[in-house]
């Protein structure tokens, strides 16, 4: 059996990495856990496996499944417009370009976008990291960026006429927001009430309590100089990012998906939803790689790692088996401070390796990534 502890140890004993924990499950049961490295570079204080991470987009997998429940209830349709739901998007723009005084040049979109389109990053709506219109918007002063609290740029103008293109982009906070006004709670609070606490996820919430300020790994930027501790980016309660787990609790998020819905006897979602999950909801359209507007906080990605792939619902859905060994069909998708997991059902597995570092897509996260996936393949491939 490969050994992952080595594997953890030698990424992070080069200096490359400042900490990771890993963790790996079956839908009965876990199968490994192990954290090496710091929690902060300015501090001794050791990694464990319960460090609170700040896991950013993988918040989106959890709200995928908070609106599905809704679609069980029959409180959405999923290719109904979200002006059923959010009349105020009744008179959404297309961002086109800028004219030659710098203007933005705006038309209206050929639909409304669908919660199916949101929950496919296929709305239109997209993000300034990795879109170069949506970043002259922010640096022109006419949208307050994504990472300004209490700012206006979730109501940046869509970057594409709704199902026209896969991109990476907001849509998942905007169903957050559908999620709260149906279920008349805030996302925190019907996150708590309806899968935090039946599936006993006891360190996943968006603000961090004092109690639990310690076990929390700070954020490192890659600089010229090397890693440096950087404050938390400052980021809303939203069904697109913002939440702070451990992977211990992600995991056991993970098993319920495994297990068609099911966590310890507590049902979240219905088989049936579970499976609709893990099916291309996009069509023709195909997932792309991001490239950066932002070099400071992200790399370019290619989540299907060189090979084809789709999106399901709440996930990445890979159409080619990856060289580090998940299969056709498995889902994946990650977080801006370097956090990545994916689930295989063919092979009931689920996995999920955190760091805590700045830009996102990082070489030396990513290949302490692929060496945790080669060796849960080496070490529990069915």
């Amino acid at each position: 059996m490969q050994n992952i502890d080595q594997i953890l140890e030698k990424h992070i004993a080069s200096g490359d990495l400042p900490c990771a924990v890993a963790g790996v499950a079956k839908a009965d049961g876990t199968l490994y856990m192990g954290a090496a490295g710091l929690r902060s570079l300015d501090a001794s204080d050791a990694m464990t496996t319960d460090t609170i991470f700040a896991i950013a987009s993988m918040t989106k997998a959890i709200t995928t499944v908070a609106t599905l429940q809704l679609v069980e209830q029959g409180l959405i349709d999923l290719d109904t417009p979200i002006t059923a739901y959010l009349p105020n998007l009744a008179h959404l723009k297309v961002l086109d370009g800028f004219d030659d005084d710098g203007e933005p040049m705006l038309s209206t979109p050929k639909s409304s976008p669908t919660t199916r389109q949101l929950l496919t990053h296929t709305s239109g709506y997209v993000y300034e990291i990795w879109n170069a219109n949506a970043l002259q918007c922010v640096a022109s002063e006419q949208i307050d960026s994504l990472f300004v609290e209490g700012g206006n740029g979730m109501t940046a103008p869509l970057g594409f006429s709704p199902g026209e293109r896969w991109e990476y982009g907001i849509g998942i906070d905007w169903a957050g927001v559908i999620v709260e006004t149906l279920s008349g709670k805030d996302l925190d609070v019907y996150f708590q009430d309806h899968i935090f606490s039946p599936l006993s996820m006891h360190d996943s919430a968006y603000i961090v309590p004092e109690a639990k300020a310690a076990r929390r790994a700070a954020v490192h930027a890659r600089t010229e100089d090397g890693l440096t501790v950087i404050p938390h980016l400052g980021e809303p309660i939203s069904g697109g990012g913002g939440l702070s787990s451990t992977i211990p609790d992600y995991l056991r998020f993970m098993r319920a998906l495994l297990n068609q819905g099911t966590l310890d006897g507590t049902k979240i979602l219905q088989p049936q939803t579970v499976d609709m999950m893990f099916e291309n909801h996009i069509g023709d359209l195909d997932v792309t790689p991001g490239p950066t507007q932002m070099p400071a906080i992200s790399n370019e990605f290619d989540m299907g790692f060189g090979q084809p792939a789709k999106w399901g619902l709440g996930f990445l859905l890979h159409e080619a088996q990856t060289a580090s060994g998940r299969p056709k069909g498995s889902v994946s998708w990650a977080g801006l401070f370097n956090s990545y997991f994916w689930i295989d059902r063919e092979n009931d597995l689920c996995a999920v390796i955190a760091t805590q570092v700045l830009p996102f897509y990082d070489t030396h996260a990513v290949a302490m990534l692929k060496d945790f996936e080669s060796a849960v393949y080496k070490n529990w491939k069915s």
